[in-house]
């Protein structure tokens, strides 16, 4: 067994070898690090404005998306779509959590957002489609925007991880 780390969340992955993407916020492998690699780099001191604020809108992004897909989780019907709508609400709350250490706040508590979603699990990966285009056009411009290098390497990353996310919801929806 090997330790590695996760180069967005931090978070440790015990296995042989890299998973293809991190169980925790679905980073993917070229982002997972031998544990004794990786480097703490959310501590940014003198951040810009801009990247607080966006980093602001993003937290407030995740808490919303992954109250959506609780939310979701709850009213599936199916076993199937209950687990791929619950993956998803973690993914959102990790990165929730990401946003909480570079601003270096406390994470809110994050609930379903009942109002957010319906019992229809295809209208539910339609809203979601929505959420994660959203999303990766929002983590894009922040990452064209950011003038720190971790908050760019943060922001690209959930473009990428987001993008994975739409697919999902493309091959469910």
């Amino acid at each position: 067994m090997k330790l590695f780390r996760c180069q967005i969340c931090g978070d440790p992955y015990l296995g042989s070898e890299a998973p293809s993407f991190c169980p925790f916020c679905g980073a993917p492998q070229k982002y997972m690090v031998p544990a004794e690699a990786y480097v703490d780099r959310n501590n940014i001191p003198d951040m810009s404005p801009l990247s607080r604020e966006n980093l602001e809108t993003a937290l407030a992004l995740e808490v919303a998306n992954a109250a959506f897909y609780f939310c979701a989780s709850n009213c599936a019907p199916g076993a199937v779509d209950q687990a791929m709508f619950k993956a998803l609400a973690k993914a959102e709350s990790e990165h929730a959590s990401l946003m909480c250490k570079l601003l270096q706040v406390p994470k809110p508590e994050i609930k379903p957002d009942d109002k957010a979603c319906r019992k229809d699990p295809r209208a539910n990966f339609k809203e979601a489609h929505g959420r994660e285009t959203r999303a990766v056009a929002f983590y894009r411009q922040a990452a064209a925007a950011a003038v720190e290098d971790r908050v760019k390497e943060v922001f690209t990353a959930l473009s990428e991880i987001e993008s994975y996310h739409i697919a999902l919801s493309e091959a469910h929806g």
